[in-house]
């Protein structure tokens, strides 16, 4: 097993006319252990009897399965680490994390091992890895695509979406996994942006006004989202979640990622606490926040607002504080890099040092939300973007 990704024998990894996928082990290919990263579970697995259902579309000619994708043990994680079966390696740095906990899915991409990658996404694991690793990531509308065959983390959170180098060959694996959504709302010339600006750092914000400013977008600033109040019921919620359907496993502890046992641990003392849903401010909140998308096209704001940290440092930000919050509402979310050339040249404009606390050789990448159900508007805003030649490309 490759630190980079898992070739099961039988796949073709070669080269090949048709599209190639790999898929993250949390997902079931029948006939195939699913092992969510964990030498417990494979340990204790059997083959699946068949695909998980979100594959059934990606099963004809024109897709070849490639391999299954390493992944954060359990998916319990967002630094992209495994130490069982090896960390998959960012391609900016080997000293940097991949992102989690679709990491493998990322770095197979990145690798042009896949065209696209399939992921999940709890808190942030698609976008984050997708950031980590300079590609694009969608998160979608929470339910949108069936999780039968889904290794669960916490249902309540969970989505399923694809992982690729482009914008383009996001829809293309978009149409694969929905391809019974046509819905697309009708946008104007002047996409109305709002921009979360207390969401990350000024440097950052600066490049994502620029950005907009040149495609001539309408940008509103917006404040006080509420994204730590809503971070913070989402964390005890996925917690809670992820003790209840692994809680089991901490009697082999000694044999679970010390980070992920430790988590554990921690869900497990305050699993009898957890009363998200029956909470009135995320029922307004999440209430509140679709009525935005009446007066906006999406919301924007940095995917992770940090620089990618080093393995040495992997759990020393809160890498999925921007990203989670959306999860426990169930919008959509991509996640696209903004090409380095553009981002120095708006701080050498704005008389920023050097891009300040940002600069690192791995884009910044911009998170644009949408209204429920609104993928296939989301991603005809980001192709704009990337015809516009801002998209950060391999």
């Amino acid at each position: 097993m490759s630190g980079n990704y898992w070739a099961i024998d039988e796949f073709q990894v070669g080269k090949t006319d048709r599209i190639r996928v790999a898929v993250k082990d949390l997902i079931d290919l029948g006939g195939y252990k699913t092992s969510a990263g964990s030498r417990v579970v494979l340990a204790n697995a059997t083959p699946a009897v068949r695909d998980a259902l979100c594959m059934d579309s990606l099963r004809n000619k024109d897709i070849v399965i490639v391999g299954k994708a390493n992944l954060v043990e359990l998916a319990f994680g967002t630094s992209g680490i495994n130490p069982w079966f090896g960390t998959p390696i960012n391609p900016f740095g080997s000293e940097l994390i991949p992102g989690g906990s679709s990491s493998g899915s990322a770095v197979a991409v990145a690798g042009h091992i896949a065209d696209f990658a399939l992921g999940t996404d709890t808190g942030g694991s698609i976008r984050i890895p997708a950031a980590a690793c300079g590609l694009v990531g969608l998160k979608t509308t929470w339910s949108k695509i069936s999780l039968q065959g889904v290794r669960a983390l916490a249902p309540s959170l969970d989505t399923v979406g694809p992982i690729a180098r482009t914008v383009e060959a996001i829809k293309i694996a978009q149409n694969y996994l929905d391809p019974a959504d046509v819905n697309e709302s009708k946008i104007s010339d002047e996409i109305r942006i709002g921009l979360v600006i207390d969401s990350q750092p000024l440097e950052m914000t600066t490049v994502f006004r620029e950005l907009f400013s040149e495609l001539g977008w309408k940008t509103s600033d917006i404040s006080s989202l509420g994204l730590a109040n809503a971070h913070e019921r989402a964390s005890r919620l996925l917690r809670s979640e992820a003790y209840f359907g692994n809680g089991s496993l901490l009697r082999e502890s000694h044999r679970l990622d010390p980070f992920v046992a430790r988590r554990l641990l921690l869900a497990r003392d305050e699993f009898n606490e957890n009363s998200t849903f029956g909470d009135d401010w995320v029922v307004n909140w999440k209430r509140d926040l679709e009525a935005m998308f009446s007066n906006f096209d999406v919301l924007a704001l940095a995917t992770v607002p940090y620089r990618i940290p080093k393995l040495s440092a992997a759990n020393s930000v809160v890498l999925n504080a921007n990203t989670l919050p959306f999860n426990l509402s169930g919008n959509p979310a991509i996640s696209i890099p903004i090409s380095n050339d553009f981002m120095r040249g708006t701080l050498h404009k704005a008389q920023s040092p050097q891009g300040g606390s940002i600069s690192s050789p791995v884009p910044v990448s911009l998170q644009l939300v949408g209204a429920l159900g609104s993928e296939r508007t989301l991603i005809r805003i980001a192709r704009l973007i990337e015809d516009q030649a801002y998209l950060y490309s391999w």
